[in-house]
């Protein structure tokens, strides 16, 4: 859980007046009607809560991210396409932003071709995209140990004796041995280089087909205004001008009286809050005199006890007590 971002989301609702009803009811409760107390519970309360819905690392959100994150890893270091190519989209994007680039590519108004529908079909569920995962890092880890077992494959070995096999095998066990150690660290950072220059490459090509898609809506919706100016022109002027004014007039007092709807429903809602607040806040007084009114009584059977056993002391001790 990222505590800072919760803490803040946290203190804008308390800012702003947009607190969680039932969990603000409850720390104004514990705080006795203090406001400052009670922003404290409720900030304990809130961030418990918020905490809850985190995913577990262990839990199948957690397991799909990670798995499509090493999906990601393996297309960059293979240079691989797939259908995540198809869309400019990485393979660790979330659903929501699969879902709006499908949407800005379905907007463009352009025909899709067979490969993009497929991976439009695929990607835009997510039950068919997640066993397409599964699947596609399978494939990629097969390719990987197959292109490990062909390099080792690649030279045929000779022919020779086996004390010179021995021989030539331990001087390349030697040289890798003392060279693994040199060649391990630069070897990793070389990786991590290649797979952060591949990862920026797909990010630019991300960016083009949005580019893209943006510029064909854009000049989809030019094509629609000019169209619909040039229909306007056709018409009567005067007439439609009426006409217009009229909707104009008529919207107007639609949004007015929404408006003024509205306003009444936020008032409505602030003052049975403060009336669920009033009465938490009475009955929690109520109790507290209940409470002292007992306290007053126990410590008057006490003081009529202490008076009948003659001890005068410890009932002018109970008087002069403070409750």
């Amino acid at each position: 859980m990222n505590t800072s971002k919760v803490l803040k989301k946290i203190a804008d609702e308390i800012g702003t007046g947009r607190q969680d009803l039932e969990v603000w009811t409850w720390a104004l409760a514990e705080a006795g009607g203090d406001g400052e107390k009670a922003a404290a519970h409720y900030v304990q309360r809130r961030m418990a809560a918020l905490a809850a819905k985190e995913p577990e690392p262990d839990s199948p959100e957690a397991k799909l991210a990670r798995l499509r994150a090493e999906i990601r890893r393996q297309l960059a270091l293979q240079n691989r396409k797939s259908l995540y190519s198809v869309l400019g989209v990485p393979a660790d994007a979330g659903d929501t932003e699969i879902a709006r680039t499908i949407a800005l590519r379905v907007d463009a108004g352009a025909s899709l071709d067979a490969e993009t529908r497929y991976a439009v079909e695929i990607l835009g569920n997510p039950q068919a995209r997640e066993q397409f995962d599964r699947n596609l890092l399978g494939q990629l880890s097969t390719r990987f140990v197959a292109a490990a077992r062909t390099s080792d494959m690649a030279d045929p070995e000779p022919v020779v004796s086996r004390g010179a096999r021995w021989q030539a095998w331990l001087a390349v066990g030697l040289v890798v041995l003392g060279a693994g150690y040199l060649w391990q660290g630069h070897s990793r950072d070389m990786a991590e280089r290649e797979v952060r220059l591949k990862e920026v490459e797909a990010h630019k090509e991300e960016v083009r087909l949005k580019a893209q898609a943006t510029e064909r809506l854009v000049e989809t919706r030019a094509m629609q205004v000019e169209a619909s100016i040039e229909q306007q022109q056709r018409a009567n002027e005067q007439r439609e001008r009426m006409v217009q004014e009229s909707i104009q007039r008529q919207d107007r007092q639609n949004f007015e009286s929404a408006l003024r709807q509205e306003q009444r429903a936020e008032q409505a809602e602030q003052r049975r809050v403060q009336a669920e607040q009033a009465r938490t806040l009475a009955e929690i007084r109520r109790r507290d005199a209940e409470a002292q009114a007992a306290t007053r009584v126990i410590r008057q059977q006490a003081i009529q006890d202490a008076m009948a056993r003659g001890n005068h002391n410890e009932a002018q001790r109970l008087r002069s007590q403070q409750y």
